[in-house]
């Protein structure tokens, strides 16, 4: 193995001498919290942080680092980059699992379930046999033998989780495990919260369990920290509470919490760090920009107006290339035109075109795209469309149909699992089911040659994990296409070479639920921050900043001086607020008005 003199040179030089970096890499403080923006080197801190810990013995055998995250999915990823850079780095062959356990959350809870949670009812050996269902949607009737009261309490207990009530949460877990064990688990199903409340629930009633895992993991690394919910931060808190030798690794980014309406806990990273008193340090070299001047002053100035929104600190203002169109048409139509200029300088380009929500506007977007055979990947899925919801349950309902005979996960069983599926809904003309069917089809690839390092027991937990998460949507970056159509949210966590931010104008851009709703300025769109509306107003900003991150290279903006309103009626619109803020020049684009013909191909 390399030694540390040596590794130290090496990962100062793998770093660009980036101070701060650095200081995440070799600080000795037990706790740390890591502000990490988009494009500023986490994964690659990260990464040389665990191989400095193994090679400074900081992980001692039989000890682990736990590493942790919101998403199963990129929770592989830490794992597959771990696998790939850390040999290299220590120069020698390692295994990795004899110190990283990296999961989910809900992974990591099933695998504590899965061995010691027979002391709470003798069925959770065969959890991975399980079915899960959406306590949300559970009604009272007899397949669960559940009556109403019970019902009404499940689902009440999945809405406190998303609104991180901690209160009602707290009062009623007790009751909501009693009703799990008694009549859900000795019919082999499990709701998905209770994955998570069922260990905590194990670790607080059987303290050697606890002692043991305490114990067994010296460290614990959680990415995106800031979408943490409550129930995670709960067990989280276990292995924290009286255990000051467990080193802490916290990374995340407070803007880029924008899973807040399913319950990632407010202010966390920001309480925790007051609470735990731990070091803070904050990357602050965007390396994603660092050829684009005003891509990189954009991120910079997003920035200083969340950290202080009535007066931000603005060095430099940042020029954006923005299109304001007459009406929808002509916006539809500029869009068009801005991505056969990419396409024509860069034919291999990815463009995704991001919304704030589905509605008419965008539809009508994606109708001229259609009229003009332009040919795009439809990604506009949300985490409460039903149908999107329905597609997951299905495939996990037949998944688990397709594993009870035999545990073992391979390609034939899973081209199985995806003919079945096409066969359900091969009636069906919703375009969201043919694009989640070649999403399921990508899926299946990827468990077998980018997560094909991984346990068979691991490929259970990804599969039902992203079924059980409804993580489809986190795999539209492999689709084959130029253009992709997808929300804010779901693009989360990915990137493209290309961002297109429509209908820029208020009621959209924000939209009512969001700030325009609570602003007095709704005339003019000329924002000032209040008391009254700063939670609201750093909330949308945070959607925002998510959005124009998921560039690599540049980010258009237009609007429209009218837009459909929910009836179908055109309204006139001021532009976003947001291409207003302190630190941003809106530089009008040539707008491109010409009608296109039909012919017209990409």
């Amino acid at each position: 193995m390399t030694d540390i003199t040596t590794l130290k040179e090496k990962i100062t030089s793998r770093h660009r001498n980036d101070k701060k970096q650095l200081e995440v890499i070799f600080s000795d403080a037990n706790r740390i919290i890591v502000e990490a923006p988009a494009g500023f080197g986490k994964t690659n801190t990260m990464i040389s942080k665990i191989a400095y810990m193994i090679a400074s013995n900081q992980i001692p055998y039989p000890k682990k680092l736990l590493a942790l995250t919101f998403s199963v999915n990129a929770a592989f990823k830490i794992k597959k980059d771990v696998l790939q850079e850390i040999p290299y780095l220590l120069e020698q062959r390692i295994n990795i699992n004899e110190k990283l356990y990296v999961s989910n959350y809900h992974g990591f809870c099933r695998n504590i379930l899965k061995k010691h949670g027979y002391v709470l009812q003798d069925n959770l050996i065969n959890i991975d046999k399980f079915q899960s269902i959406d306590d949300s949607k559970i009604k009272h009737n007899t397949l669960y033998s559940l009556d109403q009261a019970e019902a009404k309490l499940l689902s009440d207990f999945s809405s406190y989780v998303k609104s991180s009530n901690i209160h009602q949460i707290k009062s009623n877990i007790n009751t909501y495990n009693e009703i799990v064990i008694s009549n859900l688990i000795t019919q082999n199903v499990i709701p998905y919260n209770a994955i998570l409340t069922l260990t905590i629930k194990l670790l607080q009633d059987y303290p050697e369990i606890l002692d043991f895992y305490k114990k067994y993991f010296v460290s614990i690394l959680v990415d995106e920290f800031q979408d943490t919910n409550y129930l995670s931060w709960w067990i989280l808190h276990f292995f924290i509470y009286e255990n000051e030798h467990l080193k802490l690794i916290f990374l995340g980014d407070s803007l880029q919490r924008i899973y807040g309406f399913i319950g990632a806990v407010p202010k966390l990273m920001s309480t925790v760090k007051n609470t735990y008193y731990m070091k803070t340090i904050n990357l602050n070299k965007n390396y994603r920009f660092k050829d684009n001047q005003q891509m990189l002053l954009l991120d910079y100035n997003i920035r200083k107006n969340a950290e202080n929104p009535v007066n931000p600190d603005i060095k430099e203002v940042s020029n954006i290339e923005f299109y304001y169109l007459i009406d929808q048409k002509n916006e539809a139509i500029q869009i068009i035109h801005i991505v056969k200029e990419i396409l024509n300088s860069d034919c291999d380009a990815n463009i995704a075109i991001l919304t704030k929500q589905r509605g008419k506007n965008i539809d009508y977007i994606i109708d001229i795209f259609s009229e003009n055979n332009i040919s795009y990947f439809y990604g506009l899925f949300t985490d409460e469309d039903i149908n999107y919801l329905k597609f997951h349950r299905e495939c996990l309902f037949q998944f688990i149909e397709l594993i009870k005979g035999d545990i073992i996960v391979n390609k034939t069983k899973l081209n199985k699992l995806i003919k079945v599926i096409k066969e359900l809904y091969k009636d069906e003309t919703n375009i969201i089911f043919t694009s989640l069917i070649e999403l399921l089809k990508i899926f299946k690839e990827k468990i077998f040659t980018n997560f094909a390092f991984l346990s068979n027991e691991e490929k259970i937990n990804l599969i039902k994990d992203t079924f059980e998460g409804n993580g489809l949507k986190q795999y539209i970056e492999f689709i084959d296409a130029n253009i992709i159509f997808s929300t804010i949210h779901g693009a989360k966590g990915l990137e493209w070479d290309y961002i297109i931010l429509p209908d820029m104008e208020a009621y959209s851009f924000p939209n009512y639920y969001g700030l325009c709703g609570s602003c007095g300025y709704h005339k003019s769109c000329n924002l000032v921050i209040t008391k009254s509306i700063e939670t609201k107003f750093l909330e949308e900003l945070s959607v925002f900043y998510v959005a124009v991150t998921r560039a690599k290279k540049q980010v258009y903006f237009t609007a429209s001086q009218k837009q459909f309103d929910r009836y179908g009626s055109e309204k006139k619109r001021n532009i976003s607020c947001f291409l207003k803020l302190k630190g941003i020049n809106i530089s009008k684009g040539e707008n491109y008005n010409a009608n296109l013909h039909t012919s017209n191909r990409l």
